[in-house]
């Protein structure tokens, strides 16, 4: 089941991830005029950096409730974006509708990667280009997330694969040939960014409300033995996370990135 990013608060992570929406954002200026759709908007932060820059801003994010929060952080700031329901496979823009795609931290949790890129690529005008970024394994983020997946797998059983191989969003290698059937070349730049916290404690409290420790929350919660379970995936993440602190008077991980770019040719 794909997972609904609507749940929780994503607000949190959102905002933690800012500084590389304005990365991404200034590495693609100028941006007077330009059409830019933001694929997998979240909160709006790619969206928002864009419009003020003067660009033509179209927000495109599966979580309805999400949408309504980058359309209200639009009014506040005072800048005209649209933002509108929709998902990687169908994305709501016509043919060559983008100057610029940008996605960041989203299409890469797209559970069909072919048709995510069959269809960034469809809406990237012939001179346009797309714009993305993904986690290259080790770091907080895949701590978190292999220990709750070997958790839950654990407790559930090993999910049956559904659709096709995952995509290797951060690979050099697998983006070139995943691209280059729909005539894009692919170049990727690798980057760090520190996530810090009081310590480790705390940066999991903070992580609680993610989309994904919500989902994993309500499925635990199903079963009898809810609470128990839930208070050992608490342990094994608290573990995870102290393994790889850098900083041991607080809390403090590096986790490296790909910036990818894509264009015809």
């Amino acid at each position: 089941m794909e997972l609904d990013w609507g749940l929780g608060q994503y607000e949190p992570t959102g905002q933690s991830l800012l500084p590389i929406s304005e990365i991404v954002v200034a590495m693609s200026e100028p941006l007077a005029g330009k059409r830019v759709v933001d694929l997998g908007t979240g909160t709006g932060n790619a969206a928002l950096l864009a419009a003020e820059r003067g660009a033509v801003v179209t927000g495109v994010d599966p979580a309805a409730r999400l949408v309504e929060v980058a359309r209200k952080r639009a009014v506040e700031r005072g800048v005209q974006a649209d933002f509108v329901v929709g998902d990687a496979a169908s994305i709501p823009v016509a043919d060559g509708g983008a100057d610029l795609l940008l996605s960041v931290f989203a299409v890469i949790f797209a559970p069909d990667a072919d048709a995510a890129i069959a269809e960034m690529t469809r809406v990237t005008a012939p001179d346009g280009l797309i714009r993305l970024t993904s986690w290259v394994p080790g770091g907080s983020m895949m701590a978190i997330n292999g220990t709750a997946g070997k958790f839950m797998a654990e407790v559930f059983g090993a999910p049956k694969p559904a659709g096709p191989e995952p995509l290797a969003w951060h690979d050099e290698d697998a983006l070139r040939a995943a691209f280059a059937k729909y005539g894009f070349g692919v170049k990727v730049e690798r980057r760090s960014m520190d996530l810090t916290a009081k310590s480790a404690e705390e940066f999991l409290a903070k992580s609680a409300q993610h989309p994904m420790a919500v989902s994993a929350a309500q499925a635990l919660a199903s079963r009898p033995d809810g609470a128990e379970l839930q208070a050992e995936l608490e342990r094994r993440l608290l573990a995870a996370v102290q393994e790889i602190n850098e900083d041991p008077a607080a809390y403090k991980v590096s986790n490296q990135y790909a910036i990818v770019t894509a264009r015809r040719g």
